[in-house]
């Protein structure tokens, strides 16, 4: 089976990712370093929440059906 990867930075505050454990979003879309925009759901971040919020670049799995594989922090 063969996946896509989408490279994307995200910055969230620290009150944005309060919003989305909240339920007031149930997904994050971003655009990918190519100008493709994708959109997963946001408890795949979760991992990555600091006090601070979320920053870094990452990368995201798909499969050939647009399926969430998995989500890396890269940097």
């Amino acid at each position: 089976m063969k996946s896509r990867v989408f490279r994307f930075n995200l910055f969230l505050t620290h009150r944005e990712c309060q919003e989305y454990y909240q339920g007031l979003y149930t997904s994050i879309k971003v655009m990918s370093d190519v100008g493709i925009s994708v959109q997963f759901p946001a408890h795949h971040i979760r991992p990555f929440v600091t006090s601070l919020g979320v920053k870094g670049k990452f990368e995201l799995y798909l499969n050939e059906s647009n399926k969430f594989i998995a989500l890396k922090k890269i940097t």
